[in-house]
């Protein structure tokens, strides 16, 4: 008996891999993500090694070592991130504030002495590693850690990421998703904006993004191995968080993973205060927040009073994320809290319309309790889900620059009273949770076939490594449109010879003809 303990639990061990998740981003929202796959590795017996700003700090969690980069946040505290889009930005500016941010804080993070720490093992310490690719500075840890890698997005990646994966980057079908439009493009103005955001990311990318990587990623894990661009194309796995119902119907190339709703199981709960408040208000309840990346010191003008004057409108109850606990004119029917558990207020019965920024684990969160929405979109995809949530027949969307209270108030009351509105979130409900298996599983068994196939590398699409000439076919338009070419003028000089022969033959006959 005590030998065969033995060999299960030598076999157990040998199943077992080391994980290192850098998942740098200061954002809670992203991180929900991050921390709901980092758990379940392992609970699943993998030494799990997680680089975070949002530690877990889960005692139960055995195999998890956390490394705490929550500094982090003291460098987002600094930009306005409040009109961060397409609207207000161009591609330019929008890539400018994005390097300057992830430079900041890259040099935060790395600077801590539990990450040097962390660098400071040997070549061969992880069997998997796993990243945030949003700046592509992390795919360097592939030099330092000689391991298959990962990129795990909290949404999807901009265009020029597809096409470095070799994913089907058509402008027109699959424009990318900062650029605000969704679907076949169908106007000419559409095209040409989204053929431009295109060409841009891939310039601004090569030109500029990539070889500030390049220098960081020197410093940090050195120079030597493969340039972060060759990492990039090499990646074993892209898994990214696209849900049916944001989902644009690229056709994805088999290292390239779709998954959904695997931060939705979090055990929530909330006061007992703000439970008594649920539950007695029978007329209804609006649920307004703004999320965790959008601050109101950073909303221009004077936002604060406008909002609160149109939520005291309402004839419903109001449970409001705000930045305290009380304000300044603060209406009797609105309740403010700094911190709410956002899924379990959603999926309380009385909650009528949730007032969002289209985040999009807010909107899959709004999405899995069918509870309809009116988004104010700010930045980064939230009006291109906005957009998509609204055409979906489940939202109303309202610009940030035409926020009033009139238009505020008018549109909560038509969502909550309309009940087209419910009736559509149910449908997407359905569809959304549909799946043969859970978003967390989908996730857990593709890091894990990556380990157990030493990367996975027969995933990898040929695609990756065409260059643009011949992905586009234009060395064979060419050789075409050259032996078309040939072929008429070859025929042209045919026909010529065969003109000047008729013509120096028909006198000669025509005077035979005279003759006779």
């Amino acid at each position: 008996m005590r030998l065969l303990i033995f060999l299960i639990s030598t076999i157990s061990a040998v199943n077992c891999a080391r994980v290192l998740g850098f998942f740098y981003f200061p954002s809670i929202s992203h991180q929900f993500v991050y921390q709901s796959i980092m758990k379940e590795m392992s609970l699943r017996g993998h030494d799990v090694t997680f680089v975070t700003p949002n530690p877990l700090n889960d005692p139960s969690l055995v195999n998890l070592t956390e490394i705490d980069v929550s500094v982090a946040y003291e460098s987002f505290r600094k930009y306005d991130l409040s009109n961060f889009g397409r609207s207000s930005h161009s591609v330019f500016t929008i890539a400018r504030i994005m390097n300057s941010f992830s430079e900041e804080v890259i040099k935060v993070e790395m600077g801590q002495k539990s990450v040097q720490e962390l660098l400071q093992k040997p070549n061969d310490a992880f069997d998997l590693i796993l990243i945030e690719p949003h700046t592509p500075f992390f795919f360097g840890l592939q030099r330092k850690f000689d391991a298959p890698l990962i990129a795990v997005s909290s949404l999807n990646v901009y265009s020029y990421y597809h096409h470095l994966t070799g994913n089907p980057t058509h402008p027109v079908l699959y424009p990318d998703f900062l650029s605000g439009k969704s679907g076949r493009l169908t106007t000419m103005m559409e095209k040409l904006d989204s053929t431009f955001v295109n060409i841009m990311w891939m310039l601004l990318s090569d030109l500029v993004v990539f070889p500030r990587a390049e220098l960081l990623a020197n410093k940090y894990f050195g120079d030597k191995g493969s340039p972060i661009k060759e990492i990039i194309k090499n990646t074993s796995l892209w898994m990214l968080n696209v849900n049916p119902i944001f989902s644009c119907g690229r056709p994805n190339v088999p290292n390239v993973i779709e998954y959904f709703n695997i931060h939705l199981d979090r055990t929530e709960s909330f006061s007992k205060d703000l439970q008594e408040v649920l539950d007695n208000s029978k007329e209804g309840v609006v649920y307004f927040s703004l999320g965790t990346n959008v601050r109101f010191d950073h909303v221009q003008g004077d936002i604060k009073k406008t909002i609160l004057e149109a939520l005291g409108d309402l004839p419903y109850t109001v449970i409001c994320k705000w930045e305290s606990d009380r304000a300044e004119g603060q209406p009797k029917n609105v309740h403010l809290r700094k911190w709410v558990s956002q899924q379990a207020i959603l999926a309380h019965p009385n909650v009528k319309v949730f007032v969002t920024q289209g985040g999009l684990q807010s909107s899959e969160e709004a999405i899995s309790n069918a509870v309809p929405l009116v988004v104010i979109p700010f930045l980064s995809d939230q009006p291109l889900n906005a957009k998509i949530l609204t055409s979906k027949g489940m939202a109303e969307t309202i610009s940030p620059k035409d926020l009033n209270r009139t238009i505020l108030t008018e549109t909560i009351m038509k969502v909550a009273k309309d009940e087209k509105y419910r009736n559509k979130a149910k449908e997407l409900r359905d569809i959304f949770l549909d799946q043969p298996q859970s978003g967390i599983h989908n996730v857990i068994w593709w890091c894990e076939y990556v380990i157990r196939h030493k990367g996975a590398k027969h995933l990898r699409s040929p695609a990756a490594d065409i260059p643009l000439y011949e992905y586009f076919m234009l060395d064979v338009l060419a050789v075409v449109l050259i032996a078309l070419y040939l072929v008429f003028k070859v025929t042209k000089t045919i026909i010529r010879i065969l003109m000047l022969f008729l013509r120096t033959t028909l006198p000669t006959t025509s005077e035979k003809k005279k003759t006779n």
